[in-house]
């Protein structure tokens, strides 16, 4: 398998960096949660892992009973500005997290990541995560992320999911709090179960403990 750097674009509970080194080195991220096998390669990404924002929009979707509700997805068909955090792994970490999403072993996940940004995107399977999508170059690598292959209905997620997601959010970006809410605020399934001030008090609560 090659060892050509890519960006992975998370945009879910893997912009957490304690969230995401689950699925390279394997491990349960908290009490619940399933443990992950970790990828073939579990080296960590590289230091930069930036926040990008384009023409995509991130919908919260399906019924996560370990996250208790809807779980991120992202469209290419709507322009909402959506935050993503790029990761510095290999192709082969890339499809061995892609694996793991879609409850598949590393390996199992056979994609031609250059098909994919050739035509943009490629299914692979009816699973959550199981389209590869291509959002363009970033420092002369591809940026590569996964979503749902289908038209989603939308859920709203639990505390627990956004509390991970916006602690990533201030991982990468500790000065941009009010960006980083509106954005989730745009989000397809947040509203009306989620206001501004409750996802604030989410970051004041994980800042207090």
């Amino acid at each position: 398998m090659s060892e050509r750097r890519i960006w992975y674009a998370a945009y879910g509970s893997n912009i957490s960096h304690e969230r995401f080194r689950c699925y390279l080195e394997g491990g349960s991220y908290q009490d619940g949660h399933r443990p992950q096998v970790g990828a073939r390669n579990s080296s960590p990404p590289g230091r930069l892992s930036p926040l990008l924002y384009g023409p995509w929009t991130l919908s919260f979707a399906c019924s996560s009973e370990r996250w208790g509700g809807g779980v991120a997805f992202l469209e290419l068909d709507r322009a909402g500005g959506a935050a993503i955090r790029c990761w510095d792994i290999t192709e082969e970490q890339f499809l061995d997290v892609a694996a793991q999403e879609n409850g598949l072993e590393p390996g199992e996940f056979r994609v031609d990541l250059d098909e994919v940004v050739a035509a943009d995107q490629l299914v692979h399977g009816d699973s959550w995560y199981s389209k590869v999508i291509y959002l363009g170059m970033y420092l002369g690598s591809p940026v590569l992320t996964f979503t749902n292959p289908t038209p989603v209905e939308f859920n709203a997620p639990g505390r627990p999911y956004l509390s991970v997601i916006l602690k990533g959010l201030m991982e990468a970006s500790p000065l941009q709090l009010e960006m980083h809410l509106s954005q989730l605020m745009r989000a397809n399934g947040i509203s009306p179960a989620w206001t501004k001030e409750a996802l604030r008090d989410i970051v004041d609560s994980a800042t207090d403990v």
